[in-house]
């Protein structure tokens, strides 16, 4: 009995421990990180220009789907990445349709369900998955549909004074146009290395050779913070 019970409770802190270091730390951690990165530096107009309330379903929908096809994710990884598109200014419904698709139809579950169940298996995931994606973020949508338009209402008066700076923009010298270029360009570095970090995190690659690339990515992720990003981005991102 005694041995019985020891091999239960050892049994229980490994799977605790495999969880923590295998899933938490590489997964959810990373993931915690895109979504501080979404809220507090990715221009709100880029969300709403392509998954806002008031752009049409064929296009928020399809361009959500995508979005979680691309993602190597699971369901509990997918839920800050979720939220940080949703404070941003993405539709309720796109963005249920992105939460319910990366975990059910991204590239790494397709294959590994194609290699062990059969590709007809998995043809029949992707198609069922993006149905079900699509009409559950319409229901959704329409059951929130005043929280939805009061939000709206909040965003507007945000996007109206971003476009006031917008409208400036025509106006500026050509040394200060690419200044505001390479200020895209460094977001987009940064958050592929964050992106980076979590799909290496979360691979199956053997663990030698997960810890160099990932203190690679690591290391250049400082190198960015510490030569294009001001203190008060860092402050806020963290």
């Amino acid at each position: 009995m005694l041995n019985f019970l020891t091999k239960i409770i050892f049994g229980g802190l490994y799977a605790l421990y495999d969880y923590l270091t295998a899933h938490a730390l590489t997964c959810l951690v990373p993931a915690f990180f895109i979504a501080g990165a979404m809220s507090a530096l990715l221009p709100k107009e880029k969300i709403t220009a392509h998954l806002g309330k008031n752009v049409p379903k064929y296009k928020a929908y399809p361009l959500a789907i995508i979005a979680g096809l691309l993602l190597a994710v699971c369901s509990c990884t997918i839920l800050p990445l979720f939220a940080g598109i949703k404070k941003k200014g993405a539709g309720i419904g796109p963005a249920i349709a992105f939460l319910y698709t990366a975990p059910a139809t991204n590239i790494l579950a397709i294959i590994f369900t194609g290699s062990v169940l059969g590709w007809s298996f998995a043809a029949s995931r992707i198609i069922l998955s993006v149905i079900f994606a699509t009409l559950i973020g319409i229901i959704i949508s329409g059951f929130f549909k005043e929280e939805e338009e009061s939000e709206n209402k909040e965003l507007v008066k945000e996007l109206l004074k971003d476009q006031v700076k917008l409208d400036g923009i025509g106006k500026l010298s050509l040394p200060q146009r690419i200044f505001r270029k390479l200020r895209y360009g460094r977001l987009l570095a940064f958050f592929a290395t964050l992106f980076a970090i979590l799909i290496f995190g979360a691979s199956k690659i053997g663990s030698q050779l997960k810890v160099s690339i990932l203190f690679t990515l690591i290391v250049s992720l400082l190198i960015q913070l510490k030569f294009r990003f001001k203190k008060e981005e860092i402050r806020s991102w963290l």
